[in-house]
C-alpha cells in the first residue's frame, strides 16, 4: 500500500511542537519516516536541569533544498526562539546540521514547510551535557563531545566547536594578543555565532576588540573589528578558512566572548551563473521586531546584485494549520 500524501496530514491538522524536559530525548518531523505535512509550523523548546547544556545530534535529515532555505527549513536556537540573535543556524536539504551544544539549559528547534514538496523529514536526539566551568576555574572544559578553547588561539580543525577569550566568562587579561584560525573541509564554509560578548567600548574599536577575516591571514578580506557590548552578526565565510583576533590595551576590560563555528555546505555562488540558469538566493539577513527576510540575489548576465524582500509573521505555533502572510515593497 502507498502512503497517504502530505495533503492528507494536513487536513487531519497534525499538531507538533511542544516543551521538553527530560534529561535525554528525541524529536521527529510529523509523520516521519513518511513524508510531512505541507504548510506545517512546529516549535520544540528543550529545557533541562540549570547549570547544564543541551547537545543535539541530528540522526536523518531529507528537507527541500533551496540555496538560502527559504522553503522547508529548520532553525536551532541558543536559547528561546523569540530572540534572532540566538539563532546558530537555518538548515535544509538532505546534509545533515552538524552536532550543537546550547550555551546554557535552553535550546530550541523551529520546522517550517511551505505548501509544495515534501519529503521524509528528520529525527534528531538530545541529552543533557554537564558544564564543568566554574567562576574560579582559570582553563575550562565542557564534558562534552566538541572543543572548548579558553586558552589564547590556536588551530581549529573540527567540525564544530567554541571559543573564548581568556579566563571568560572572568575578566580578560590586560595586553592580549590572541589569533584562532578555524579550518573546515575544503567543500564547506565556516559560520561563526557570537554567544555572548562585552568588551571595552571606544568609537572605531581600536582599543579591545574582535577582529573576522576570511580566510587564515590578515591579508584577507576584513569582515570587520568589533567591541562594546552588542554581540556582533552571525558570520559566513565564502571559504572553508576563518581568521578570529582577539586584543585587549593596557587598562579597562570585560567579561570578554563567547563564540560558536560550525561547517556547512556553500551559501554563496563565486562565480557569475551561466546565461540559461535562473537567480538564485545568496544572503538572508533578520530584523529582529519581526520576522523579515531580506534575499540578495545574483543576476546571471552579468553578476549584478539585486535586491527583493519578503515579510512574513506567524500568529502562532500553537494555532494548527494557521499562518498568516504580508509583503511590502521598501
Amino acid at each position: 500500500t502507498s502512503l497517504p500524501s502530505p495533503l492528507f496530514y494536513q487536513l487531519l491538522c497534525v499538531k507538533c511542537g511542544g516543551i521538553l524536559s527530560a534529561s535525554s530525548g528525541n524529536i521527529s518531523s510529523p509523520n516521519f519516516p513518511g513524508l510531512y505535512p505541507y504548510n506545517i509550523e512546529c516549535a520544540w523548546l528543550i529545557v533541562v536541569s540549570e547549570g547544564s547544556s543541551v547537545l543535539l545530534t541530528f540522526h536523518h535529515f531529507e528537507l527541500e533544498y533551496h540555496a538560502s532555505c527559504a522553503y522547508d527549513y529548520i532553525k536551532i536556537y541558543n536559547g528561546i526562539s523569540e530572540d534572532e540573535g540566538n539563532l546558530l543556524g537555518t538548515f535544509c536539504g538532505d546534509i545533515s546540521p552538524p552536532q550543537f551544544t546550547s550555551s546554557w539549559n535552553v535550546m530550541s528547534i523551529i520546522f517550517h514547510s511551505d505548501r509544495h514538496v515534501a519529503h521524509r523529514g528528520f529525527t534528531v536526539g538530545y541529552r543533557k551535557g554537564d558544564v564543568s566551568c566554574s567562576l574560579q576555574c582559570t582553563f575550562c572544559r565542557l564534558r562534552i563531545p566538541i572543543p572548548f578553547l579558553d586558552m589564547c588561539g590556536g588551530v581549529l580543525t573540527g567540525l564544530s566547536g567554541v571559543i573564548s577569550s581568556p579566563d571568560y566568562p572572568q575578566e580578560y587579561s590586560n595586553n592580549a594578543d590572541c589569533s584562532w584560525t578555524i579550518h573546515v573541509s575544503n567543500t564547506t564554509v565556516v559560520s561563526l555565532v557570537f554567544l555572548d560578548f562585552q568588551l571595552e567600548n571606544n568609537e572605531g574599536c581600536n582599543f579591545d576588540f574582535v577582529a573576522l577575516f576570511d580566510g587564515p591571514t590578515v591579508t584577507h578580506r576584513h569582515l570587520g573589528n568589533y567591541c562594546g557590548g552588542d554581540k556582533p552578526p552571525k558570520t559566513v565565510t565564502t571559504s572553508n578558512q576563518l581568521l578570529v583576533v582577539f586584543k585587549s590595551d593596557f587598562n579597562i576590560g570585560g567579561r570578554g566572548f563567547k563564540a560558536y563555528y560550525y561547517s556547512g555546505i556553500h551559501q554563496f555562488l563565486q562565480r557569475c551563473l551561466p546565461q540559461e540558469s535562473n537567480n538564485i538566493s545568496a544572503i538572508k539577513l533578520y530584523n529582529p521586531s519581526f520576522h523579515r527576510a531580506e534575499t540578495l540575489t545574483l543576476s546571471p548576465r552579468n553578476c549584478l546584485r539585486n535586491r527583493t524582500e519578503k515579510c512574513h509573521s506567524f500568529e502562532g505555533y500553537k494555532q494548527c494549520l494557521k499562518r498568516k502572510e504580508f509583503s511590502r515593497e521598501q
